[in-house]
């Protein structure tokens, strides 16, 4: 029974330590964007060192009786997030970092096992805690040494977020985005000088067409998000004249699973409009075509983002365009057909 006691809690703490070490590397390599709690950065940030302490802690084998209480309690708890997860149809469990992971697998393969597995091998004749104290070897060896790392693990993980833009990867943030509206490109300033004699001609301040060209090539990095995505879509030539409500999205992204169908419909009713149009725009990683919640009969226009870099970013978003020009944006909590009458009504 002791022996097979080490072994179910040598492999939870070796999977504990391989996750932690997975999510610090995503949090120190790419922006977190997450609607859940479970994926959040912050919740990692207290996560990532939990795990990778408990992890050491059960592989260590010290305080067995201890040890293996706080793996059970852990792994039921890893057990009830898992289970949410692959109720509510999420892609992947968020356990490995980078690494996707069907909640299912998780659930059946590794949470559910080892909880069963710690439950049954526990070691219910050992004390809870000392006396007896482990070897001083222990303590130095193990405790020290872990502590150390950890105590230097969560300062660099909160203080070394990845910026929000590089070469490989953009994360989209509407929150951040200021839509102001545009003088119109005839619009001219009229400027009287009252010292002017009578019969002088009026000043005209016309704008200065070579000065506009020059001023509207901006740094690539100053470019709005939502503009940087319009320019890597296919079908960007067709997204830039009259009403386009444009919809990105991600083909196992539950919400859009439902926003879609709704979104099509509103496409064929409106289909008489030809000054108005929707669109549907998946995003990358691309599913298999029989996974695309979009029909292939829609009525609206169907296009993705390039994958020249990661497109971070919540699913649904939705964009109102006006001509080319960003008038509202909703995220994840998508507008139903009155709504976007309302949106679509306001525009001149």
């Amino acid at each position: 029974m002791k022996t097979l006691n080490r072994i179910v809690m040598t492999l939870a703490g070796l999977l504990l330590i391989v996750a932690s070490v997975l999510k610090a590397h995503q949090m120190l390599t790419e922006p977190i964007v997450s609607k859940g709690l479970w994926e959040s950065w912050g919740f990692f940030l207290i996560a990532v060192p939990l795990e990778l302490g408990l992890g050491v802690w059960l592989v260590s084998g010290l305080f067995r009786k201890a040890g293996s209480l706080l793996g059970v309690l852990s792994f039921g708890f890893f057990v009830g997030v898992t289970a949410y997860k692959a109720i509510t149809g999420e892609l992947s469990c968020g356990c490995f970092g980078r690494i996707s992971v069907n909640p299912w697998m998780t659930l059946l393969t590794i949470d559910v096992p080892l909880f069963v597995l710690l439950l049954i091998f526990f070691p219910r004749r050992e004390k809870l805690l000392p006396p007896p104290w482990p070897h001083p070897f222990h303590c130095l060896a193990v405790a020290i040494p872990a502590c150390l790392f950890i105590g230097a693990l969560v300062p660099t993980l909160a203080f070394n977020k990845p910026p929000d833009r590089s070469e490989k990867y953009v994360v989209i943030k509407p929150g951040n985005w200021q839509i102001n509206p545009k003088p119109k490109p005839d619009e001219v300033t009229i400027t009287i000088d009252p010292n002017l004699e009578p019969n002088l001609p009026i000043v005209v301040d016309e704008p200065n067409t070579s000065e506009a060209v020059t001023a509207a090539q901006p740094d690539a990095n100053d470019i709005p998000e939502w503009k940087l995505m319009l320019n890597h879509v296919d079908i960007a030539d067709q997204l830039l004249t009259d009403v386009r409500i444009v919809m990105f999205y991600h083909y196992d992204c539950p919400d859009c699973a439902v926003a879609i169908p709704l979104y099509n419909q509103y496409s064929s009713d409106l289909a008489a409009d030809e000054h108005i149009q929707f669109a549907f725009i998946k995003g990358p990683p691309y599913g298999p075509d029989d996974q695309d919640p979009v029909p292939g009969d829609t009525t609206a226009l169907v296009g993705k983002l390039d994958e020249s870099r990661d497109w971070i970013f919540e699913s649904p978003l939705i964009f109102l365009l006006n001509n080319g020009e960003l008038v509202q944006w909703w995220l994840v909590e998508y507008p139903d057909f009155d709504q976007l009458i309302q949106a679509i009504l306001t525009v001149e």
